[in-house]
């Protein structure tokens, strides 16, 4: 079963962890009173980073890219969603772009309005199978 974290959760859990650390247990011990799995190589480079600079331990330093849907952004993304259930993804797109200057790819696009339950497409249907209103089969 997978158990989703919330970051305040991990952030607990990372703290716990540099705790015991300074106490001075060994990273087999540290990882066995772990509230989470923590990969051995992860507490190894933590402890690192505990005795090179404590100041920065706890920080995520993540690598990946900002989050651009959030603020007003996400706030504007969710009202035209909804006032404009499915519009594509690419008229989205442009629509982001003209308002905010903000070039944002169909991919995370779609990932996004799927997170929120604003998906452009109906319950069951498949891109390239809309039907017109008026069209029998």
């Amino acid at each position: 079963m997978l158990t989703i974290m919330t970051a305040e959760a991990r952030r607990a859990a990372k703290q716990q962890l540099l705790a015991d650390l300074q106490d001075g247990y060994s990273v087999p011990e540290t990882r066995a009173r772990a509230s989470i799995p923590w990969h051995p190589a992860t507490i190894y480079r933590l402890r690192q980073r505990l005795q090179t600079d404590p100041a920065l331990a706890l920080a995520d330093r993540r690598h990946g890219h900002p989050v651009k849907l959030r603020g007003e952004v996400r706030d504007w993304l969710v009202a035209f969603c909804q006032a404009a259930a499915h519009t594509p993804s690419h008229a989205v797109q442009a629509a982001l772009q003209e308002r905010f200057g903000l070039l944002v790819s169909i991919s995370q696009l779609n990932r996004v309005r799927a997170a929120l339950g604003l998906s452009s497409r109906r319950r069951g249907e498949k891109a390239g199978n809309r039907l017109d209103r008026g069209t029998t089969i």
